[in-house]
Protein backbone atom coordinates (compact mmCIF):
# COMPACT_ATOMS: atom_id res chain seq x y z
CA UNK A 1 0.00 0.00 0.00
CA UNK A 2 2.63 2.66 0.91
CA UNK A 3 4.95 1.92 -2.12
CA UNK A 4 1.35 2.72 -4.17
CA UNK A 5 0.87 5.76 -2.61
CA UNK A 6 4.57 6.76 -3.07
CA UNK A 7 3.95 5.78 -7.18
CA UNK A 8 0.99 8.07 -7.11
CA UNK A 9 2.38 10.89 -5.31
CA UNK A 10 5.54 10.47 -7.75
CA UNK A 11 3.24 9.72 -10.69
CA UNK A 12 1.25 13.31 -9.98
CA UNK A 13 4.55 15.48 -8.94
CA UNK A 14 6.06 15.59 -12.48
CA UNK A 15 4.24 14.08 -15.32
CA UNK A 16 6.89 15.28 -17.37
CA UNK A 17 9.71 13.14 -15.77
CA UNK A 18 9.60 9.40 -16.30
CA UNK A 19 11.18 6.97 -13.34
CA UNK A 20 13.74 6.75 -15.46
CA UNK A 21 14.59 10.13 -15.12
CA UNK A 22 13.89 11.18 -18.68
CA UNK A 23 12.20 14.56 -19.10
CA UNK A 24 9.50 13.49 -21.92
CA UNK A 25 9.16 17.30 -23.13
CA UNK A 26 5.63 17.11 -21.39
CA UNK A 27 5.06 20.82 -21.69
CA UNK A 28 1.69 19.83 -21.86
CA UNK A 29 2.17 20.59 -25.37
CA UNK A 30 2.30 24.22 -24.78
CA UNK A 31 5.34 26.20 -25.05
CA UNK A 32 4.78 29.92 -23.36
CA UNK A 33 7.63 30.88 -25.88
CA UNK A 34 6.84 29.80 -29.03
CA UNK A 35 6.53 25.98 -30.39
CA UNK A 36 8.14 23.34 -32.80
CA UNK A 37 8.93 24.35 -35.86
CA UNK A 38 8.46 22.68 -39.09
CA UNK A 39 11.16 22.23 -41.90
CA UNK A 40 9.22 23.75 -44.35
CA UNK A 41 8.69 26.88 -42.38
CA UNK A 42 12.47 28.00 -41.76
CA UNK A 43 13.31 31.58 -42.12
CA UNK A 44 17.14 31.38 -41.17
CA UNK A 45 19.68 28.42 -39.79
CA UNK A 46 21.54 29.84 -36.82
CA UNK A 47 24.83 27.61 -36.36
CA UNK A 48 26.03 26.81 -32.71
CA UNK A 49 28.80 25.42 -31.30
CA UNK A 50 28.90 24.18 -27.48
CA UNK A 51 32.35 24.58 -26.39
CA UNK A 52 33.93 23.26 -23.22
CA UNK A 53 34.90 26.20 -21.51
CA UNK A 54 31.47 26.68 -21.12
CA UNK A 55 30.50 28.67 -23.94
CA UNK A 56 27.57 28.86 -26.62
CA UNK A 57 29.30 29.88 -29.87
CA UNK A 58 26.72 31.91 -32.20
CA UNK A 59 25.99 34.76 -34.03
CA UNK A 60 22.32 35.75 -33.59
CA UNK A 61 21.85 39.10 -31.77
CA UNK A 62 18.12 39.03 -31.68
CA UNK A 63 14.94 36.86 -32.81
CA UNK A 64 11.83 38.37 -33.92
CA UNK A 65 8.28 37.12 -33.25
CA UNK A 66 7.56 35.01 -35.95
CA UNK A 67 10.55 33.76 -36.84
CA UNK A 68 11.03 29.68 -37.37
CA UNK A 69 14.61 29.31 -36.35
CA UNK A 70 16.73 25.97 -37.29
CA UNK A 71 19.89 26.01 -34.54
CA UNK A 72 21.84 23.61 -35.80
CA UNK A 73 24.19 22.86 -32.61
CA UNK A 74 27.71 20.90 -32.60
CA UNK A 75 29.31 19.88 -29.35
CA UNK A 76 33.36 21.27 -30.22
CA UNK A 77 34.22 19.90 -26.58
CA UNK A 78 34.90 16.44 -25.39
CA UNK A 79 31.94 16.18 -22.31
CA UNK A 80 28.79 15.99 -22.99
CA UNK A 81 26.86 19.20 -23.47
CA UNK A 82 22.83 20.22 -23.34
CA UNK A 83 21.51 22.99 -25.39
CA UNK A 84 18.29 24.25 -24.27
CA UNK A 85 15.92 26.95 -24.59
CA UNK A 86 13.31 29.06 -23.59
CA UNK A 87 12.38 32.11 -22.17
CA UNK A 88 13.68 33.49 -18.61
CA UNK A 89 10.88 31.86 -16.86
CA UNK A 90 10.60 28.82 -17.86
CA UNK A 91 14.91 28.11 -18.08
CA UNK A 92 14.79 29.35 -14.37
CA UNK A 93 12.37 26.10 -13.52
CA UNK A 94 14.28 23.87 -15.73
CA UNK A 95 17.38 24.70 -13.85
CA UNK A 96 15.42 23.65 -10.25
CA UNK A 97 14.12 20.78 -11.82
CA UNK A 98 17.81 19.56 -13.45
CA UNK A 99 19.26 20.66 -10.04
CA UNK A 100 17.03 18.29 -8.32
CA UNK A 101 17.32 15.78 -10.75
CA UNK A 102 21.04 15.70 -12.22
CA UNK A 103 21.40 13.41 -14.96
CA UNK A 104 17.89 13.27 -16.42
CA UNK A 105 17.72 13.45 -20.36
CA UNK A 106 15.75 15.27 -22.56
CA UNK A 107 13.54 12.27 -24.54
CA UNK A 108 11.03 13.62 -26.75
CA UNK A 109 11.47 17.47 -25.47
CA UNK A 110 11.61 19.65 -28.35
CA UNK A 111 13.05 22.33 -26.79
CA UNK A 112 16.39 20.61 -25.73
CA UNK A 113 18.77 18.05 -26.68
CA UNK A 114 21.90 16.48 -25.15
CA UNK A 115 25.00 16.28 -27.32
CA UNK A 116 27.90 13.70 -26.67
CA UNK A 117 31.62 15.37 -27.61
CA UNK A 118 31.36 15.77 -31.70
CA UNK A 119 28.02 15.27 -31.96
CA UNK A 120 25.92 17.53 -33.97
CA UNK A 121 21.82 17.94 -33.73
CA UNK A 122 19.16 20.21 -34.75
CA UNK A 123 16.06 22.13 -33.02
CA UNK A 124 13.82 23.82 -35.36
CA UNK A 125 11.85 26.46 -33.01
CA UNK A 126 8.77 28.88 -34.14
CA UNK A 127 8.99 32.10 -32.37
CA UNK A 128 4.97 32.30 -32.53
CA UNK A 129 4.69 34.06 -28.90
CA UNK A 130 4.93 36.91 -27.77
CA UNK A 131 7.36 36.71 -24.67
CA UNK A 132 8.80 39.14 -21.49
CA UNK A 133 12.68 39.29 -21.44
CA UNK A 134 15.24 37.65 -23.53
CA UNK A 135 15.13 34.23 -25.51
CA UNK A 136 17.43 32.03 -23.18
CA UNK A 137 19.32 29.56 -23.98
CA UNK A 138 21.70 27.12 -21.56
CA UNK A 139 23.45 24.00 -20.68
CA UNK A 140 22.27 22.23 -17.48
CA UNK A 141 23.94 19.28 -18.06
CA UNK A 142 26.21 18.57 -14.80
CA UNK A 143 24.74 22.22 -14.03
CA UNK A 144 27.25 23.60 -16.42
CA UNK A 145 24.70 26.87 -16.71
CA UNK A 146 26.12 27.16 -13.42
CA UNK A 147 29.97 27.90 -14.71
CA UNK A 148 28.15 30.69 -17.15
CA UNK A 149 26.65 28.05 -20.15
CA UNK A 150 23.87 30.33 -20.76
CA UNK A 151 23.07 33.09 -23.62
CA UNK A 152 20.59 35.56 -23.87
CA UNK A 153 19.36 36.98 -27.09
CA UNK A 154 17.05 39.91 -27.35
CA UNK A 155 13.38 39.04 -27.94
CA UNK A 156 11.95 41.40 -30.78
CA UNK A 157 7.62 41.42 -30.59
CA UNK A 158 5.58 41.76 -33.58
CA UNK A 159 4.29 45.30 -34.36
CA UNK A 160 0.50 45.38 -33.78
CA UNK A 161 -1.55 46.98 -36.38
Amino acid sequence: MKRTIASLVLLGASTAVTAAGVHSGGHGGAYSFGEPGKPHEVTRTIEVKATDDMKFLFDLPAIKQGETIRFVITNAGRLTHEFSLGDEVTQRAHARMMEKMPGMKHEGDPAAVTLAPGETKEIIWKFNKPINGKVVFACFHDNHHRAGMTARVDFEKAKQN
